[in-house]
């Protein structure tokens, strides 16, 4: 593949993500705050899922054996819950005084906007680039699947749900999901949680999706 195609991939969504991972790892360092320093390492996370894609990509104009492209398309989903993951991190915001007393007098603290703002850019850019490495998909499968797409972003968005659960709540990340008999122990202990915390969080992707996907698509 030519280097004017790779270029393709380095998108401004992309540059951010590469600027973001510094510039959270300093923010949270000279806060002195783990929480942003480790949102560092979940934008790493979601880069991967974006440049996975390009892979699949680059796997399928060179006309590589399929083997090596459904076994990327294979870590592809289990990477993608980490490109919405970073929404989960809104709930670290109880740990920060908004308000002095509610609702009328606002605490004037710039500290907690300072994590206000990067746990919000870093959540948008997960978000974009999430949608992003669909639309790589998207462009290699043939014109009739194309009409399935929802049943096939649902799926995958079912999926990153789960994904999700199991790294917000059972602590796993995407390498441990061969740990089979935990992961299943964990998800019966609370079944009912886990199943409308499944519904709501593909709900939310799939909005997501619609309205941030690219025109066009």
């Amino acid at each position: 593949m030519k280097i004017k195609e790779l270029k393709t991939f380095i998108t401004p969504t992309f540059i951010l993500a590469c600027l973001f991972v510094p510039m959270s790892f300093i923010l949270g360092a000279s806060l002195s705050n783990g929480l942003i320093v480790f949102l560092s390492w979940n934008m790493v996370l979601a880069i991967c899922v974006y440049v996975l894609s390009a892979i699949i990509v680059i796997l399928h104009k060179k006309k590589i054996h399929m083997i090596w492209i459904i076994l990327t398309i294979f870590l592809y989903i289990i990477f993608f819950p980490n490109s919405f993951y970073i929404l989960t991190d809104f709930i670290h915001f109880e740990h920060y005084d908004f308000f002095n007393i509610y609702p009328n007098i606002y605490e004037l603290d710039i500290y907690d906007w300072y994590i206000f703002f990067d746990i919000v850019i870093g959540a948008l850019i997960g978000l974009k680039l999430g949608i992003l490495s669909i639309a790589h998909i998207k462009s290699i499968i043939s014109e009739h699947l194309k009409d399935y797409e929802y049943i096939g972003v649902t799926m995958l968005f079912i999926l990153s749900s789960i994904g999700i659960y199991l790294g917000r709540f059972i602590r796993l990340n995407s390498w441990n999901i061969f740990d089979l008999s935990y992961i299943f122990n964990s998800i019966f202990e609370h079944a009912r949680f886990f199943l409308m915390f499944v519904i709501l969080f593909t709900i939310i992707q799939m909005i997501a999706y619609i309205l941030f996907k690219e025109k066009g698509e």
